[in-house]
């Protein structure tokens, strides 16, 4: 209990406020970091992919590979060439933990030449990776 002798004096006759102006601003300034973190995890590359009526629902991939028309390679968002992607493959597949299968997924453009799939799904064979599939679109959903 409080001592009745003891008395609360406030030095000014103000209210104690808080103050939202620097809460606001942390939070527009974590705003701002959250959407240019987002932005740059999505693939750079517009591919269009080729149609499919077979196709089945992927559920899990640790490695996506992105061709565009011009040729441009993409793994996670990352720009790479093809003479860079057996060691993009080695440091992504050394990131994985042990004991896991791993797989990847092509995502190529319905232009791409036939000659640059297949040496990409080469040099993945050639790191292990053996469980590919390539992304379609389910046919009729354009």
């Amino acid at each position: 209990m409080l001592d009745p002798r003891a008395k609360l004096r406030r030095s000014s006759g103000e209210t104690p406020s808080l103050l939202l102006t620097p809460f606001i601003d942390i939070l527009l300034v974590l705003l701002c970091f959250v959407l240019a973190v987002s932005f740059q995890i999505r693939a750079a590359i517009d591919v269009k992919l080729p149609e499919a009526a077979t196709g089945q629902l992927l559920t899990d991939s640790q490695l996506t590979i992105s061709i565009g028309r011009d040729s441009t390679l993409m793994i996670h968002g990352r720009s790479v060439t093809i003479d860079g992607l057996p060691a993009v493959i080695r440091q992504t597949l050394g990131a994985l933990p042990a004991g896991r299968t791993p797989s990847a997924v092509i995502q190529g453009d319905e232009q791409i030449p036939y000659a640059l799939l297949v040496q990409v799904m080469d040099i993945l064979r050639a790191q292990g990776l053996t469980d590919l599939s390539l992304l379609t679109e389910a046919r009729g959903r354009r």
